[in-house]
């Protein structure tokens, strides 16, 4: 009997150590970082035509006002003035800055409908006046976007005078539009400071566009930027971006071989991871784990660009992120754009815009109400009536503006890691770490190698004719309405887990077609495509980066064609200066932490704030928190964000997801605290000075 106690009681020692461990280890120093960027918590504000973006049915879409007349809910156009519950929620969540007019609705904005006596716009009650005053009740700065598809230079220059020349002055001659603003009812000027070179632009403007030349893009840029700066030379004008794995993707880095050093800041968009299928094609878990994963990754990428543009531009350019949100464009089985997992993935942004190791010149929730995206609802706000909800994703504001400081602190997180699969430009995470990102050269292109126009095999309907610099496809196809056929050329001794480039120059004449150029393994399936091409248009260089995968050995490049009305093919392409390069190796990555996390403290240095996103799906994290440099034994409090399951939502005016409170008991006699967090959780903890310390 006794040699079973002694059993036991060895047992329990034993055992009892690694009952003791924690889950993870937050460790803060009380030194300060840097000061908190207040513009990193902007959103984003609707005013354009919602007809102007879509591609079907146009003749049958009606402006009703949501955006043109309403804002999407932030402007009552029979009382003339924004919306005073909007103003209030906006307010709660501390808005910094507010875009207008939106995402692709500007491509075919014209501010000029836009402004003058509300009788004469009914159709444009909410315009360019009614959004600076939604600016000023906020209490927010304003970014505009202009319209790269409507208008020439000078009407964009048009603009910023109507905004910023002061009374009296006619900086560009022709219409003195101070005085058209003064008549307007607004005699001094606005000051807007931020303004955005178009939205996206390299996928065209959803009409007759398909694409744009980034070099043509480029040289707009910079004759634009000329004009509007004669106007008001404090202006900065962003220029539209895009990512890649190498960092700045293709069309960027064709931009800044025109831009070069005159850009003033860059704009990229956000959205991970991606995902468009109401098909479960991913299982729940696995895709808001690969999700969560992706803060890590941006951060790594906003790195590269950063060092790529100062090594372009030999100067630190701003990075302003205008649109982001998670990319789920679902409904089923629940809208996870609106679920609970998508607000840890936002709180994680946040996390990652604040401590980016370049300069972030603003971030912009897509968007602010109502519509597809919209952080709080009302689904009768056409009407004004009823109620607005908050769903999941404004509570994430909440907690930072309500419960983090002005000045950021060393943080160190150390936790348990997890796995995850990958998807699209998530890459996966793989038992040994090494994120490449530092040993990638951005100066120089490795490889080239130039493809020829030929292919493998053509239909009768087919022809090709070479000439020196170029090659023409004609299609006279009346019985075939889709066509693939293959370049001759293969890509031999392709490199696994590399990246490359791709790119031509293609002039269309394609009334009733369209097509697309992909990259294929050597069992023909996809890697990527290019852009799909279709219309007329002169010659434009198109392109992409894409990742090679484990297994790769050649490449193969099909060339896709597709009739538009099960017609047949009938057109004719012009391709010349077709190449592919090598960039370098992919990064590649660890798990991912299950904990992350960043602690603040508030002008008088009297408290820490800390707030900390468990990515763990399953289980609680019991965490150890030391902090250095501040008396033990703080006051602790917690304000939890979290509901019954990482795809819970608030729609259909539930309150599923929302913020409990509960107090921790620390003990004064330790330098460090316990506390549990919750599965799929955002927790914001205040640490305050107890007295007599």
């Amino acid at each position: 009997m006794r040699i079973f106690w002694l059993l036991v009681l060895l047992c329990f020692f034993s055992v009892s150590p690694l009952l003791a461990q924690p889950a993870a280890e937050i460790t803060i120093n009380f030194e300060e970082v840097e000061r908190v960027n207040p513009y990193i918590f902007g959103q984003g504000i609707l005013g354009f035509d919602p007809c102007k973006t879509r591609r079907k049915n146009r003749k049958f879409c009606v402006n009703d006002g949501r955006f043109t007349n309403f804002g999407a809910g932030v402007w009552d156009p029979l009382l003339r003035r924004p919306n005073a519950v909007l103003v209030d929620l906006a307010k709660r969540i501390k808005v910094s800055v507010l875009r207008f007019p939106g995402g692709c609705g500007t491509h075919h904005y014209d501010w000029k409908r836009a402004i003058g006596p509300v009788e004469k716009r009914p159709m444009y009650r909410f315009g360019i006046d009614e959004f600076m005053e939604l600016c000023q009740a906020v209490g927010a700065k304003p970014i505009i976007v202009l319209s790269y598809f409507t208008g020439t230079c000078q009407n964009l220059a048009d603009l910023v005078e109507y905004l910023n020349a002061p009374l009296g002055t006619n900086p560009n001659g022709g219409v003195a539009w101070a005085e058209v603003r003064a008549a307007n009812g607004h005699p001094e000027p606005y000051g807007v400071r931020w303004f955005e070179f178009g939205n996206e632009v390299w996928h065209g403007d959803h009409r007759k566009i398909s694409a744009v030349d980034p070099r043509e893009y480029g040289e707009r840029y910079l004759e634009c930027q000329k004009l509007i700066k004669n106007i008001d030379p404090k202006i900065k004008l962003g220029a539209v971006m895009r990512r890649s794995l190498y960092g700045l993707g293709w069309w960027s880095r064709t931009v800044l071989s025109v831009i070069k050093e005159n850009v003033d800041f860059v704009i990229f968009h956000i959205y991970p991871p991606g995902y468009r299928s109401d098909r479960n094609e991913i299982s729940t878990n696995e895709l808001f784990k690969i999700a969560l994963a992706a803060p890590e990754q941006i951060s790594d990428s906003l790195f590269r660009i950063s060092k790529q543009l100062k090594e372009i531009t030999r100067r630190e350019i701003p990075i302003a992120i205008t649109e982001y949100n998670g990319g789920f464009v679902q409904n089923k089985p629940v809208p996870y754009r609106h679920s609970l997992g998508n607000a840890l993935l936002i709180a994680d942004l946040l996390r990652v815009f604040l401590t980016a190791n370049t300069p972030i010149l603003c971030a912009n929730y897509h968007h602010f109400s109502n519509s597809y995206w919209g952080l709080v609802y009302n689904p009768r706000y056409l009407k004004l009536r009823d109620r607005y909800y908050m769903r999941p994703n404004y509570y994430v504001f909440e907690l930072y503006a309500n419960h983090f400081g002005d000045i950021l602190l060393k943080t160190k997180v150390k936790s348990k890691s997890y796995f995850q699969s990958g998807y699209k430009n998530i890459l996966p995470s793989i038992k040994t770490k090494k994120v490449s990102s530092q040993n990638l050269n951005f100066s120089e292109i490795y490889k080239e190698k130039v493809l020829r126009i030929d292919f493998k095999w053509l239909p009768p309907c087919v022809k090709v004719k070479k000439y020196s610099d170029y090659s023409v496809i004609h299609f006279d196809c009346e019985k075939r309405n889709k066509l693939g056929i293959y370049f001759i050329d293969k890509i031999q001794n392709v490199k696994p887990n590399w990246l490359y480039f791709w790119e031509t120059e293609i002039k269309t004449n394609l009334a009733k077609a369209w097509f697309f150029i992909a990259i294929k393994d050597q069992r023909y399936r996809r890697i990527k495509h290019s852009k799909i091409l279709w219309g007329n248009t002169e010659w434009i260089k198109t392109g992409f980066d894409f990742k090679t995968p484990d297994n790769i050995k050649i490449l193969n490049l099909l060339f896709f064609i597709k009739g538009k009305e099960n017609k047949g093919i009938k057109g004719t392409v012009y391709i010349k200066n077709m190449k592919i390069g090598e960039l370098g190796s992919a990064p590649q990555y660890g798990p991912t932490p299950y904990i992350s996390a960043l602690a603040s403290t508030n002008e008088k240095r009297n408290r820490i704030y800390l707030m900390v996103i468990n990515k763990n799906l399953e289980e609680p994290m019991r965490t150890r928190i030391k902090i250095n440099g501040f008396p033990s034994g703080p006051v602790v409090r917690a304000w939890v964000l979290n509901g019954p399951s990482v795809t819970a939502t608030n729609e259909n005016r539930q309150e599923r997801v929302k913020i409990h409170y509960q107090e921790v008991e620390v003990d004064p006699g330790k330098e460090y605290f316990w506390f549990t967090f919750e599965p799929h959780s955002v927790t914001a903890l205040e640490l305050t000075r107890r007295e007599g310390t």
